[in-house]
């Protein structure tokens, strides 16, 4: 019976998880596909949580549904994993760690499909499979800006939390010790730590779905507008130029990395060696 109960958790769980991404995809789009942007509404997010509520339930059902099937043979797994660690099977342990492996990662590409597919139900109001089909071709047509835009999004979220959480820890040794009458300090500076990972992954995490939900956003309007006096673009020229600059930074990256290891690759091999004839003078 408690397997019910652990389902119905992890599913009302990543069904409110859902329900967020949804609400901030469907705000940003309706900010991004404005003509007019000074005419936008007052209040967009009650705007898109009622769009939510009243057109899209069904999606965000099944996106978190989804996710939840894919994570509950990764908690069986991990608890047969935990029985099996006190025994002295290394073949077992190890084909547990590679399925746990592949359950995470599925998960992982799950939850970016599922995101942009919310964003493609926000923008053309589809059922989630045709989202998530149209997601998918969209984002196969422009492999180099999807590659430059997610390193730059996780490097900055990455970035961002050490930065707090640093701040953090500095900010909290200066405190105690200015409290000398506090003799054991440790156990609260890493409550405080764990407090404030926890608090920039929750803001990092809504920064990491915009940045998602705009790329879409550019992929979808270079799609379907080319820039002429018909059919003008709905994004800012500068955000334009960052995405090119974006991508042709990652070519060159990727062309010098080529290049390095070709060159590494000739200079270690074994080249014959030539010798010169000296003639006797």
């Amino acid at each position: 019976m408690w397997w019910y109960h652990l389902v119905g958790l992890i599913w009302t769980s990543e069904f409110i998880l859902a329900c967020q991404q949804m609400i901030v995809a469907g705000t940003v789009v309706a900010c991004f596909f404005s003509r007019n942007k000074s005419k936008l509404s007052s209040h967009p997010l009650l705007s898109s949580i009622s769009i939510l509520f009243c057109y899209h339930l069904g999606t965000v059902v099944k996106g978190s549904l989804l996710i939840t099937i894919v994570r509950i043979p990764r908690i069986i797994l991990l608890s047969l994993y935990n029985v099996l660690k006190e025994k002295e099977n290394a073949c077992a342990r190890c084909m547990f760690k590679c399925c746990f492996c592949c359950f995470w990662c599925l998960e992982r590409g799950l939850r970016y499909l599922n995101q942009n597919a919310y964003t493609a139900t926000a923008i053309n109001g589809t059922n989630f499979c045709t989202s998530a089909k149209d997601a998918v071709l969209i984002l196969s047509k422009n492999p180099a800006e999807t590659t430059a835009i997610n390193c730059f999004s996780d490097f900055i979220v990455s970035l961002g939390k050490v930065f707090v959480v640093c701040f953090t820890v500095f900010g909290g040794l200066m405190a105690f010790n200015y409290h000398h009458e506090l003799h054991v300090w440790v156990v609260p500076l890493l409550l405080l730590t764990f407090l404030a990972y926890l608090v920039a992954h929750s803001f990092l995490s809504v920064f990491q779905t915009i940045v998602d939900v705009l790329f879409l956003c550019f992929a979808i309007d270079i799609e379907t507008n080319d820039g002429s006096a018909e059919k003008p673009y709905f994004m800012d020229q500068e955000l334009m130029n960052f995405v090119y600059q974006s991508s042709k930074l990652e070519k060159e990256i990727r062309q010098r990395n080529k290049k390095t290891l070709h060159n590494t690759e000739y200079g270690i091999e074994l080249q014959p060696m030539v010798r010169n004839k000296v003639q006797a003078v």
